[in-house]
């Protein structure tokens, strides 16, 4: 472009120029934003589901107690239930034992 070509333009060439300068800069800051807008989606539905993740591990944790809990439970129930009846064992051995004595 020459002096004369600068000289020749008009306010509304330039004013148009400007303006599609501008569109190109708002068209770039709008992609920017968008790419911003889905990395900050992703990020909030990694960080949803760590979230999730950290209470099923403690669900899973409180479950696990209430199991071992259970176990120990049961496992005591049955040390009772093993004494007596080897206690009632003895004593129809003793039974026993006295019936075959006495006959």
């Amino acid at each position: 472009m020459n002096d004369t070509d600068a000289s020749q333009t008009s306010p509304e060439d330039a004013f148009e120029a400007g303006r599609e300068r501008l569109q190109r800069a708002i068209d770039g800051v709008q992609v920017r934003i968008k790419a911003l807008q889905s990395r900050a989606e992703i990020a909030e539905g990694e960080a949803n589901a760590s979230r999730d993740s950290d209470e099923d591990r403690a669900r899973l944790a409180e479950q696990l107690d209430a199991a071992r809990a259970r176990e120990s439970a049961l496992g005591e129930a049955a040390e009772d239930a093993s004494r007596s009846l080897d206690e009632a064992i003895e004593e129809l051995r003793r039974t026993l034992g006295q019936d075959e004595e006495s006959a």
